[in-house]
């Protein structure tokens, strides 16, 4: 298949399943009954422009890491809410730095990396939880003081991608998303029983606000099948990125496309 056919046929693919409408309800769930605690810790860094600390994120019992820069100064401040990927960890503190050149604050989840091939035995990667995670860390971080409601962008790659849309599709303040090969999704078939629910597709029509995706058609690791599907059920305002000669990593012209994402999010 040449790249133009491929283009075609994930900008008219579905999914291999109809849309189950109870993922989004259950997710809802979730998130009603979530009663986050925020604790933060501050750390020593020599940037007069910004805070930086660590926040540990309590729910019920469960003790969550998120690494937080905000800015150094008063009033309400735009925040990305940033999810890194299954397989990686959290973007490093000079990488976040940059969002804080951009007037935004930024909020990490600190999550453990699942090293192996997920599309073995999807059960053992344990999404559910980090799903259930996510959520806690976007309702969290939503609240804190310094945050501008009305200015929140979910941002990740991979999984973080997932978790972005995730966050996106539900949290009540509606925020704009941007994810990078986002997973999973698309999930039917032997060994994919039960995982309805962590269907990415499903949550797609939830999202409200503008939506910035970017596919690399050469990824296995996240099949391009399975954000078309997340793309093609999305009824906001969306655009598509698609990069023929990259596989599941990060991708310079993207970030680019995230700045710009940022750049005119700010200016709300």
């Amino acid at each position: 298949m040449t790249i133009t056919e491929q283009k075609v046929f994930l900008r008219a693919y579905q999914g291999a399943s109809s849309l189950d409408a109870a993922c989004g309800g259950h997710w809802k769930a979730v998130l009603e009954n979530c009663r986050p605690r925020v604790t933060a810790e501050s750390l020593p860094f020599g940037n007069a422009q910004g805070i930086y600390e660590i926040l540990t994120i309590t729910d019920r019992g469960r003790a969550l890491k998120a690494r937080c820069i905000r800015p150094d100064s008063a009033g309400k401040h735009p925040l990305v809410l940033l999810y890194h990927d299954l397989n990686r960890t959290v973007r490093g503190w000079h990488h976040m730095t940059r969002f804080l050149a951009l007037g935004y604050g930024v909020v990490a989840l600190e999550a453990a990396p699942f090293r192996e091939d997920w599309q073995k035995d999807p059960a053992t990667a344990n999404f559910r939880q980090r799903y259930r995670d996510a959520l806690t860390v976007g309702k969290a971080a939503i609240a804190l003081p310094w945050v501008d409601s009305a200015r929140v962008v979910t941002f990740g790659e991979g999984l973080g991608g997932g978790l972005a849309i995730l966050n996106a599709a539900l949290l009540p303040c509606a925020p704009r998303c941007a994810a990078l090969h986002p997973m999973p999704a698309d999930l039917s078939g032997p060994g994919l029983e039960g995982m309805e629910e962590m269907d990415l597709k499903n949550l797609a029509p939830l999202c409200k606000s503008p939506l910035l995706l970017g596919t690399c058609l050469m990824d296995t690791y996240a099949p391009p099948k399975g954000q078309a599907a997340i793309y093609n059920n999305l009824q906001c305002e969306k655009q598509w990125k698609i990069y023929p000669k990259y596989a599941h990593e990060r991708v310079n012209f993207f970030e680019n496309e995230l700045v710009r994402f940022l750049v005119e999010t700010n200016e709300i």
